[in-house]
């Protein structure tokens, strides 16, 4: 069997050729007459808004009142003018009945001037030699030193050999000089200068004046060095004072006497230095402040408070014035309290040596 076969499609229209589309026209609307009317209808009105406004602003707040405007459309009163006063009547001169004296004044005499006076210079005073004072009375009967030091001065001056004697020869015109000598005895001397190391047995203060104690640390030996002079264990008695000044940190002691541990005693009349050499025991210092400064502390205070109470409230300066309180010559006196010193046992210590110890003596049997 055989497909049925498709229908066919039917015929197409043929197009019209040139056709256009039918579009719809547009509203007229207001025309430009018309709005130009209404935009000066507008401006108007706005305008006369605005005039009334501004009027309104600038008129004022009270309006006169009504009596008022009355009052000032009526004319003025005339003015007042016074009548000008009449001069009085003069009398008539009547001429005297009598002849009138004239009297002359004579001007007055100049008054006398001041007499001249003249000065006559004084005469220079006399000029009188004052007498030298006459020189007092010799009372004692002893006899008179007299000392020429011309003679001793040519005696100097003249050259010397210094090979005879082994001394130097001084220049010519040489006042004073030093002659050069030998120490004697050397084994047995300690000469001017040595530091005698030593230890403090004894502590030291300087509240009051007292004796110290020290002990020599290390051997002594003569000036040549062969013989010890001053042996360890060596005892030294010294004093110091009290007198102590602000700012001083050094006690001052004088070593005046040495006892050897065989019993031989000798004069030192020496000072005290530290280990180097340096004058003086280094110390420990109390200024002693709180008890200098305290009561002039304490006397502001209350001289600033008492001020604080009874000034015034607008009153903005306190004023203290130094010793205007009472007991401020106390308060002077605390302020000069001396510094203490204080130096404790076992300082090392030197002794300086101020003179040449010969032990010849007591050494000249061993």
């Amino acid at each position: 069997m055989s497909a049925p076969a498709a229908d066919p499609a039917p015929p197409e229209a043929p197009a019209e050729r040139g056709a256009l589309p039918e579009v719809a026209r547009p509203r007229a609307g207001l025309s430009g007459a018309a709005i130009a009317i209404g935009a000066g209808a507008a401006a108007l009105l706005l305008f006369s808004v605005l005039d009334s406004r501004r009027r309104a602003l600038s008129a004022p707040a009270v309006r006169p009142a009504r009596a008022d405007l009355i009052g000032v459309s009526q004319a003025p009163p005339p003015l007042f003018i016074p009548p000008i006063p009449r001069a009085a009547a003069t009398p008539p001169l009547v001429p005297p009945s009598s002849p009138v004296a004239v009297v002359e004044v004579q001007p007055p005499r100049p008054a006398p001037g001041p007499p001249d006076i003249s000065y006559a210079p004084a005469p220079p005073p006399a000029y009188l030699p004052t007498p030298e004072p006459a020189p007092p009375p010799r009372t004692s009967s002893g006899p008179i030193l007299v000392v020429d030091t011309q003679a001793r001065l040519a005696a100097e001056g003249a050259p010397t050999s210094g090979a005879a004697n082994g001394q130097s020869a001084a220049q010519p015109g040489t006042a004073a000089r030093s002659r050069a000598g030998s120490i004697a005895n050397r084994a047995t001397t300690v000469p001017q200068g040595t530091l005698i190391p030593a230890v403090l047995e004894t502590a030291m203060n300087s509240t009051g004046a007292g004796f110290a104690r020290a002990l020599v640390q290390r051997d002594v030996h003569g000036f040549d060095g062969t013989r010890v002079l001053i042996p360890r264990g060596s005892r030294l008695i010294g004093e110091y004072a009290s007198d102590t000044s602000p700012g001083q940190k050094r006690a001052f002691v004088t070593w005046t006497r040495l006892i050897r541990p065989d019993g031989v005693t000798i004069a030192l009349q020496s000072p005290a230095t530290d280990p180097v050499g340096v004058g003086g025991v280094r110390a420990k210092v109390n200024s002693h402040f709180f008890e200098r400064f305290a009561g002039s502390i304490l006397q502001t205070a209350m001289l600033i408070g008492g001020n604080l109470a009874t000034r015034s409230v607008g009153d903005s300066v306190v004023i203290a014035l130094p010793g205007s309180l009472p007991g401020a010559g106390a308060t002077t006196q605390a302020t000069q309290i001396p510094p203490t010193l204080s130096v404790r046992q076992g300082t090392s210590i030197s002794v300086f040596v101020a003179r040449d110890l010969d032990f010849t003596g007591v050494e000249a049997g061993r």
